[in-house]
């Protein structure tokens, strides 16, 4: 996979608005400036493409220059390659279609809800619309699904291991798992219903335990 358009030649390193060349430097700073932006509130939208995009420039447009931009390169993680360019709109407008069918899964049990929303997010993971911040991204678009469908979720109530095998698991279309994570952060959270803070799950963990690209 060649990345040049994205990383600094002889690093691999992502461009970024500070040119920052170091990994640890970056790292730091974009989880940073991530938190700083989920507090302010995240962009609401139809579940489509475009609410992915708004999304992910308003996590990170302090960032990369291209934030809320779809990829121009192939992406892969761990021998799985995720949906070429040229499907990604049509693979985000299967999805926002399954939800406006589902008329947004409304009405459903909080069992039903985590079953259809697992498959929802494995196939929103494959998709992979960005170079960088997918994972990310993909937690609030699954956040505001929830709170829609009537099921508040607290991401910190998503366990990091679970997520990240349920999401191997779901490229192979095998969704179980994606709803079985889903289902139990619904439970925890309906139980404490704690303050309406993702920042400890995005920053300590979601990156570290390998939700990203």
């Amino acid at each position: 996979m060649t990345d040049d358009f994205y990383i600094y030649p002889g690093t691999t390193i992502l461009r970024n608005k500070l040119g920052i060349i170091d990994a640890d430097e970056l790292d730091a700073f974009e989880r940073g400036m991530v938190a700083v932006r989920a507090v302010e509130g995240v962009p609401v939208g139809d579940f489509d493409l475009a609410h992915l995009q708004a999304i992910h420039h308003h996590l990170f447009q302090d960032v990369y220059d291209w934030a809320g931009e779809i990829r121009t390169v192939e992406i892969s993680k761990g021998g799985h390659q995720f949906m070429f360019r040229q499907y990604i709109q049509n693979g985000m407008a299967d999805v926002h279609r399954r939800i406006v069918a589902a008329k947004r899964f409304n009405g459903l049990t909080c069992e039903a809800f985590a079953r259809a929303a697992g498959q929802i997010m494995g196939d929103v993971n494959y998709v992979h619309p960005f170079r960088e911040g997918n994972g990310r991204t993909q937690l609030f678009y699954l956040k505001q699904l929830s709170l829609v469908a009537g099921h508040p979720l607290d991401l910190r109530h998503i366990d990091p291991s679970a997520w990240i095998e349920a999401s191997r698991q779901a490229h192979e279309a095998e969704y179980v798992s994606m709803g079985e994570a889903i289902r139990t952060a619904l439970e925890r959270s309906a139980a404490e219903r704690p303050a309406d803070n993702a920042n400890d799950f995005l920053n300590e963990r979601g990156r570290n335990q390998g939700y990203e690209p």
